[in-house]
């Protein structure tokens, strides 16, 4: 499981709260901490979770998501949009080859690998509508005591 810790700051719903959390330590070791924007500031960030717990605004928690969950989002985000842009660039390499277009078979390559990934890009996001967010949301495991 991985865990944050933040401040539930708005509820949507009777079981989605947005929660918002502060830089962490895993931060610091992430690939992508140099160009990540976590928020206004750059040091907090807002994250819709299930509230099934019945966490109200102000109230201190703690969230979690599997870890099968995560690598499944990171799958879909990251790999499948590189996987559409090396079959779009082979494609069209073929088709450069193939067929006589007036362009450099290596331009069409390039524009075909760039249309393709937009392509996966915008099929994700259509996508992720017709999935249970409910499967990769966040949670709230946990509302914790206040430290004062």
């Amino acid at each position: 499981m991985i865990e944050e810790f933040g401040t539930v700051i708005e509820l949507k719903g009777k079981h989605t709260a947005v929660v918002m959390c502060k830089k962490s330590s895993l931060c610091e070791h992430c690939a992508t901490s140099g160009s990540c924007v976590i928020g206004d500031d750059g040091h907090v960030r807002t994250i819709d979770v299930q509230n099934t717990l019945g966490a109200s605004i102000g109230d201190h928690v703690c969230i979690a998501t599997t870890t099968k969950s995560f690598l499944q989002s990171s799958f879909m985000l990251y790999i499948v949009p590189l996987i559409a842009l090396v079959i779009g660039a082979v494609a069209g390499k073929l088709t450069g080859e193939k067929f006589d277009t007036g362009l450099e078979p290596n331009l069409l390559s390039a524009i075909f690998g760039v249309f393709f990934m937009i392509g996966s890009f915008v099929l994700l996001r259509v996508g992720s509508r017709v999935l249970e967010q409910e499967n990769y949301m966040p949670k709230i495991v946990a509302i914790l005591e206040d430290e004062d």
